[in-house]
């Protein structure tokens, strides 16, 4: 049991306290208790008593530091808009504080959030990293800030940033754009905030729990700690991060070039020459100057306007109050430019009133602001371009990093979850799937090996259970519940059943071992099976189920019907519902299964007499009997026919299985392959479907009845000398040759692959012939004739194994114990003894 951090003797009254209590303490408590009551002046005067002689003010560290950057931002602007200068030097030491506090800091994060791997020649974490960098700019932004520092570094170029009001000196864009870097330290206040409203959060849910009952009191205190230190994912942080560095950067240059493509042009130029005009007029009024003088300078101002402007008829209108000097003419309107100036390109302006006598001394100006207002538009079309380019940079690149970091895997997810559903065994390549990074990555391959564990835990028969739990349509699940009773469903399949020999005495020495003993089996069972088109259903321990699926029955009958029609030249196609049995016969390219089925259990026969694990058994002295060498033996059954496919159990516990009197006439055969002495039985079932290649090498050993049926079976064998030297090849190249030799299988293997060859090497012409004959005298009733040559078919096999003939064996120990006498009701077959 996991070990929990709880609070040790908490009473019933604790355990009624809220969560946020609980955290609180006990003075929280009282204080909460106090401040429900009706707040009369009593009331109010012990709070504030309780509180000046118990109340403690805790502050972390990022609250301190919180207030220090809410300084910083604002302090200097809150001095300069509503404070005296005689508080500036407080200021400066405020300013000198705040500076040393960020430059410590600095230097521990880049302290204990840095690792610097010397080998690698790398750094990871916090130093000189991005949030690095915008630090060091905060900091070097508040120099200026702090007199005696920006004089001491005045001779490396600082003095650029004079103190306080000197900071102008950089022009007010650029030190507004400097001091803008302080902003960044914001990222870190608003890290601080989710932090902090997370675990209101948790609180929150916790305390709901508990109301619930579905927790203790001390169940949440160790949950709220636990969860409480758990680290926001990498994927998260990572794309946090991302986006938080572009729209820093995004601003910072926003911040530089949106004032360099704002025209704002200067009228300061105008403003004066018109005062200068106003101030000639005035002096006519007083009668120390004269029209000439004020139409000499109207002359030259005008020229002036157009020589600082560089454009024609930027002044279009003049006019002088009083108009003394009328006759001169010195104030125009250029009424044809006028006529066409739109009134926002007009600007209008007057100089400073002058009152003499009463009299209204005034200049007024009209400008042609037309190349200004073109200037702007312009400047604000490069402006909208700009302002354009960045969102839709930045939406590029939000966008690819959301692709990259969670959509892209998601998708990913998506599809390796729609391809187990459409084909739960389909055994897909994780790597193509390996997009993702960080937690996303992980997730992808534990839905890789979540898919494979259910092919591995169902099997082929839980395939139809996979498909439905996990089918998706329009990118949502078609069932929100789980339900793995799916209906069973009939099929047909090829069926062997394979038996370790001797599991008992194994079992009763190896102990503890033998489930290493059982799994090195099943890996040799399940790989050879596996090359040859099988799959394993059950793993009983020391026997297994495999099964070379065909197809359900629908699909089959109307093969077999189709295929029928076709060579009778029907033009029907028409499939009439049936639950007749499927004429297996009539399905093309069975034949190919069926060997392939045959062969998967004789190359496993091979492997355990050639593989190294296997074979390190036979010098274990614990299996060893009369000092004999201890040698893995296998029998195998196979046979054809139908059963139902589906989920046995309840919703605590299913195998994905298949229920059919075919699967137990396997198991049958299985079993009585010990009692005939041969490694391999068949049913005429499944024999009927092998090539005649395969046919021409298995040989017939008797005809029997199993339990359960009078119907005779005749049964067969693939004969299989185990007690000799197969080559063991060291090199993978024999494993691709033997996948190559399974994918693009022939009949032609019977006579080229030395496994098959060597292991009915003993199966002589002279000896099947022998055997043949007597087997038919046998089955026809001719005893005598059979013991014969039965006899002569053993002794052709003793003269090359001491062991003898099995099949010969045993059908003349069933006619011995019958004093060789046939049975009168004899009809060719005989009930099988053993299950």
């Amino acid at each position: 049991m996991n070990e929990r951090r709880t609070s040790p003797g908490l009473s019933g009254v604790h355990r009624r306290k809220s969560v946020q209590s609980l955290l609180s303490e006990h003075r929280q408590t009282i204080w909460d208790h106090r401040t429900s009551k009706v707040l009369s002046y009593s009331n109010v005067k012990s709070q504030i008593v309780w509180f000046l002689d118990h109340a403690q003010i805790k502050i972390s560290n990022d609250d301190f530091m919180f207030f220090v950057t809410l300084y910083v931002l604002f302090g200097d602007e809150i001095r300069l808009l509503f404070l005296p200068p005689s508080v500036d030097n407080f200021f400066i030491v405020l300013n000198t504080i705040a500076l040393l506090l960020f430059v410590v800091e600095l230097i521990l994060n880049s302290w204990v959030k840095s690792e610097i791997s010397c080998r690698e020649r790398k750094i990871r974490g916090f130093l000189f990293n991005f949030f690095f960098w915008l630090d060091l700019l905060a900091i070097i932004s508040m120099i200026p800030d702090v007199p005696w520092l920006s004089s001491y570094l005045s001779s490396f170029a600082i003095s650029a940033f004079p103190a306080r009001s000197g900071r102008i000196t950089l022009g007010v864009r650029a030190g507004r754009v400097v001091r803008m870097a302080r902003i960044v330290r914001v990222v870190k206040l608003y890290k601080v905030a989710s932090r902090r409203k997370r675990e209101s959060n948790l609180l929150r849910d916790l305390e709901i729990l508990v109301q619930r009952g579905k927790i203790g009191q001390e169940e949440m205190v160790y949950y709220f700690n636990k969860l409480k230190q758990q680290k926001q994912s990498r994927v998260g942080a990572e794309l946090s991060d991302m986006i938080i560095r572009r729209v820093i950067v995004a601003i910072l240059i926003m911040l530089c070039v949106v004032p360099i493509m704002t025209y704002s042009p200067s009228i300061e130029s105008e403003q004066e020459s018109i005062g200068y005009l106003n101030v000639e007029n005035v002096q006519i009024g007083t009668n120390t100057s004269s029209c000439e003088s004020l139409q000499e300078m109207s002359k030259e101002f005008k020229s002036f306007m157009d020589v600082v402007t560089d454009h024609e008829n930027y002044l279009v209108g003049l006019k002088i109050f009083p108009k003394l000097c009328d006759s001169a003419n010195i104030g125009f309107e250029n009424e044809e430019v006028l006529r066409e100036l739109r009134e926002e390109y007009m600007l209008e302006l007057e100089s400073k009133h002058t009152y003499i006598n009463k009299e209204l001394y005034v200049v007024k100006a009209t400008f042609n602001l037309d190349y200004i207002v073109r200037q702007n538009s312009e400047a604000s079309v490069y402006l909208t371009l700009f302002v354009l380019f960045m969102l839709v940079t930045l939406a590029m690149q939000f966008t690819g990093d959301a692709e990259k970091l969670v959509l892209q895997p998601i998708e990913s997810m998506m599809e390796m979850i729609q391809m187990v559903a459409d084909d739960p065994l389909v055994d897909f390549d994780g790597e193509s799937f390996a997009d993702g990074q960080y937690e996303t990555r992980i997730i992808q391959l534990a839905i890789q090996k979540i898919a494979t564990l259910l092919r591995i835990g169902f099997g082929i028969a839980g395939a139809e259970i996979i498909s439905k739990n996990m089918a998706i349509e329009g990118g949502q699940a078609t069932n929100s519940m789980l339900d793995p009773m799916v209906p069973g469903k009939r099929m047909y399949a090829v069926f062997g059943f394979c038996d370790i020999h001797n599991f008992d005495l194994c079992t009763e020495r190896l102990e503890d071992e033998i489930m290493a003993f059982i799994n090195n089996v099943a890996r040799i069972v399940h790989e050879e099976v596996a090359r040859w088109g099988g799959l394993c259903n059950k793993n009983l321990g020391n026997a297994f189920l495999m099964v070379w699926r065909i197809g359900d029955e629908d699909y089959l009958q109307e093969i077999s019907r189709g295929v029928l029609r076709r060579s009778n030249n029907s033009a029907s196609f028409e499939i009439a519902p049936t639950h007749e049995d499927v004429d297996l016969r009539r399905i093309p390219g069975l034949d190919k299964t069926s060997d392939k089925a045959l062969i998967g259990f004789l190359k496993v026969v091979v492997a355990i007499n050639k593989d190294a694990q296997a074979l390190s058994y036979r010098r274990d002295k614990r299996l060893m009997k009369d000092d004999e060498c201890f040698k893995l033996r296998m029998g195998f059954g196979l046979h054809t026919g139908w059963a139902i496919e589906g989920a046995v159990g309840s919703l605590h516990k299913v195998d994905a299985t298949y229920l059919s009197p075919h699967v137990n006439m396997a198991a049958r055969m299985e079993a009585a392959s010990k009692q005939f002495g041969v490694a391999i039985l068949m049913t005429q079932n499944f024999f009927e479907l092998m090539s005649t290649e395969a046919q021409a090498n298995c040989r017939k050993v008797d005809v029997v009845t199993v339990k359960g049926s009078a119907v005779p079976v005749p049964i067969f064998t693939y004969d299989s000398y185990q007690d000799q030297i197969f080559v063991t090849h060291k090199h993978n190249s024999i494993f691709d040759t033997e996948n190559r030799m399974a994918e693009n299988y022939t009949s032609a293997v019977w006579g080229l692959d030395d496994d098959l060859v060597k292991l009915r090497r003993l199966s002589v012409p002279a000896f099947r012939k022998s055997f043949g004959d007597g087997l038919g005298s046998y089955l026809d009733g001719n005893w005598r004739e059979a013991r014969v040559k039965l006899e002569r078919s053993n002794c052709i096999m003793e003269a090359v194994d001491p062991r003898g003939d099995g099949p010969s064996k045993t059908i003349l120990n069933y006619m011995r114990a019958r004093d060789w006498i046939c049975p009168e009701d004899w009809r060719g077959f005989r009930p099988l003894t053993s299950k």
